[in-house]
């Protein structure tokens, strides 16, 4: 059984064979945007956690490859456990290959000093730190002792001595790197080296902070363009986590980043159903005989989208809300109704609205509390108005344990086509809701019953993702 699904595949050389979220256009222009800069040049790409950013960035680095651009990647929350983020910035540059063998000779040779340097920093930074802590009763090796007593002085000169040698440090560093970059050309590749940092704002909010700061202080040298990926507003918080919350962060992060591209949210159906796909899902539905398979599948497919859009699920919540789809269905024998409309409302509900999903199934919301939810999302009064909210409105009719109340609705319904006071689309509204929850509990069925499919949805809540 399928409860977890790898990440999307993006095959070398083909990176949009399984593009299941249209992002082709965004990715090509990416590309081309990037084409065109002169490094120097920090490029945020910005949304929020879950919606897709790593997979757009694998698809942008394999696209710029078959460009001829050389680029590197490392995902910064794999690492933020280093002290310094400057040593794993350049393990990831040292894993470079430009291919051709004198250019790269040369690469390899101008990175081993620029290793030499991140070293020295790297052990002058935990140094400093160590004698903070420990008042300089430090037992260090030999090798970095000469180090650690340019920090312990307590002169001005000393001080001015230190500073001097860490610039120069420093200017050997950037110089280094400048060098090895050049041989990109020389190398038959593009002039920038793009260097791809994924999953900055998971990372715990120091090491973020710092390691913007070192892009900003080190890294600012020719023809390197940096493609950040985060949520900005999850790095605003880092920031005001180490700073203080008076810090204007969204000004403070402008120092870093030349400019700023806002990923649009990606409401695909195709995404939908690349997750049926990837979660096995089709022999599932092939499995069942209480109802016509195609017609569970299609309506499921198509009302779990509309729900999602409308409540603005994020790509990891849908991905959530179908494992949870697979655990209901792995409950539900195969003899026994689905109703897939209902299951999709109930699984994005649990996930969007835990409270109004309880409230529902406990019989305490009734279904126009349901519909007046909806209704107030984005959107939502055209969604309520159409025939998929007709349909979802009907299901929760049927449903409605608390007898009285549905015979109250239904009354209600059957005035409401009768009076000819109200304008003609209340009244078609209402006859189509009659018609429908007609429909629903038609044929052998004993009726429509919330309770089971929300207990499966609860279960599948607990499965860990």
């Amino acid at each position: 059984m399928t409860y977890r699904i790898d990440d999307l595949e993006v095959p070398p050389g083909d990176p949009f064979r399984y593009d299941s979220l249209e992002r082709r256009p965004l990715v090509e222009f990416l590309s081309g945007l990037i084409k065109r800069l002169n490094g120097p040049f920090v490029m945020a790409l910005d949304s929020a956690w879950g919606s897709g950013k790593t997979t757009l960035v694998r698809m942008l680095m394999e696209d710029l490859k078959g460009k001829n651009f050389q680029c590197t990647y490392f995902n910064a929350w794999k690492v933020d456990y280093v002290t310094d983020p400057l040593v794993a910035m350049v393990s990831s540059i040292d894993r470079v290959d430009l291919g051709a063998e004198e250019a790269n000779s040369t690469f390899r040779e101008r990175l081993k000093t620029v290793k030499k340097v991140t070293n020295l920093v790297a052990k002058r930074a935990v140094i400093a730190g160590a004698k903070a802590l420990t008042l300089g009763a430090l037992d260090v090796e030999e090798e970095i002792e000469s180090v650690a007593s340019e920090l312990a002085g307590d002169t001005v000169g000393d001080i001015v001595n230190a500073f001097n040698r860490e610039s120069e440090l420093l200017e050997k560093f950037r110089a280094e790197l400048t060098a090895a970059v050049a041989q990109l050309p020389v190398a038959g590749k593009e002039t920038n080296l793009v260097v791809f940092i994924d999953e900055l704002d998971r990372c715990r909010p120091s090491f973020a902070i710092e390691l913007l700061e070192r892009i900003k202080h080190l890294f600012d040298i020719p023809n390197i363009v940096f493609v950040l990926s985060i949520d900005k507003q999850q790095l605003e918080a880092s920031t005001a986590a180490v700073y203080g919350a008076a810090i204007n962060a969204a000004e403070y992060l402008r120092r870093f980043i030349d400019l700023e591209y806002g990923i649009p949210a990606a409401n695909s159906k195709r995404y939908t159903e690349n997750l049926m796909k990837r979660f096995d899902m089709d022999p599932i539905f092939a499995e069942r005989t209480a109802s016509e398979i195609a017609y569970d599948r299609k309506n499921f497919v198509e009302f779990f989208t509309l729900l999602a859009n409308a409540m603005g699920l994020s790509l990891r919540a849908r991905e959530r809300c179908i494992t949870r789809l697979r655990v209901v269905m792995d409950q539900t024998p195969s003899t026994h109704y689905l109703d897939p409309i209902l299951v999709a409302l109930l699984i994005v509900l649990r996930s969007n609205n835990a409270a109004l999903f309880k409230s529902v199934i406990s019989g305490e919301a009734s279904a126009d509390t349901v519909m007046k939810f909806l209704a107030s999302l984005p959107g939502g009064k055209e969604f309520q108005s159409g025939r998929p909210g007709i349909v979802i409105h009907a299901y929760l009719l049927a449903a409605d344990s608390d007898h009285d109340r549905a015979k109250e609705q239904d009354d209600q319904l059957r005035a409401d086509v009768e009076n000819d006071k109200l304008p003609g689309d209340t009244r078609r509204r209402a006859a189509d809701l009659l018609e429908m929850k007609r429909h629903i509990n038609g044929g052998m069925r004993m009726g429509v019953s919330l309770a089971p499919v929300a207990a499966k949805i609860d279960l599948a809540a607990m499965v860990r993702e």
